[in-house]
């Protein structure tokens, strides 16, 4: 019985530990929306203890919104930064990093076509038969941008917005108001170069 009591104290122990570590985790990248507040206009909401923050604002007088996600695939889980950009763009496309996607079809992608930027991170660009999007691909900004964006899950563009989701392994740097305004700062770019 002492021993089972012993066991019980230890993994709440352990459990409480787990908990105060995410605590911790999510109010720093909670401070850094913050002081992205501080820069753009806009709100930080938080809806628990533990939970994640999400920011809506306004980025060059588009609505933006900024949350957080994660998933566990192959034993590791990943935590994805979510950005959403109100701007209409004159054409839909999809670039998603190809080991992204690999990850989650089945079979082949049909009217995609790669495109490799100077790192070697292969992306999966869709419509392939899309001439405007064939075209965006060789403008130098855009590959300026697609050089630095190595950790991108997706983009989706259509002419609601564009949804962007990068992955990180380090959330608190990912969430710092200069990161965050930089990647603003390339959708900004990447829609203007359409």
């Amino acid at each position: 019985m002492y021993y089972l009591l012993i066991f019980i104290v230890v993994l709440l122990l352990i459990w409480l530990f787990l908990i105060w570590i995410r605590k911790t985790m999510w109010d720093a990248v909670h401070r850094n929306l913050l002081d992205l507040e501080d820069l753009n206009s806009g709100k930080v909401t938080r809806r628990g203890f533990a939970s994640r923050p999400l920011y809506h604002g306004v980025y060059k007088d588009r609505d933006v919104t900024i949350n957080f996600s994660s998933e566990k695939n192959k034993g590791k889980r990943r935590t994805y930064v979510d950005i959403s950009y109100a701007v209409h763009v004159a054409y839909t496309f999809t670039i998603s990093a190809k080991e992204w996607m690999e990850e989650r079809l089945d079979d082949s992608p049909m009217d995609f076509m790669e495109y490799t930027n100077a790192s070697g991170t292969v992306f999966m660009v869709r419509p392939a038969s899309e001439q405007n999007v064939q075209h965006l691909l060789e403008q130098a900004g855009v590959k300026k941008i697609l050089d630095s964006w190595n950790d991108l899950a997706y983009l989706f563009a259509g002419k609601t917005g564009l949804i962007y989701e990068f992955s990180t392994e380090e959330v608190i740097k990912s969430s710092e108001a200069k990161a965050l305004m930089q990647r603003l700062e390339q959708l900004n770019r990447l829609t203007g170069d359409m």
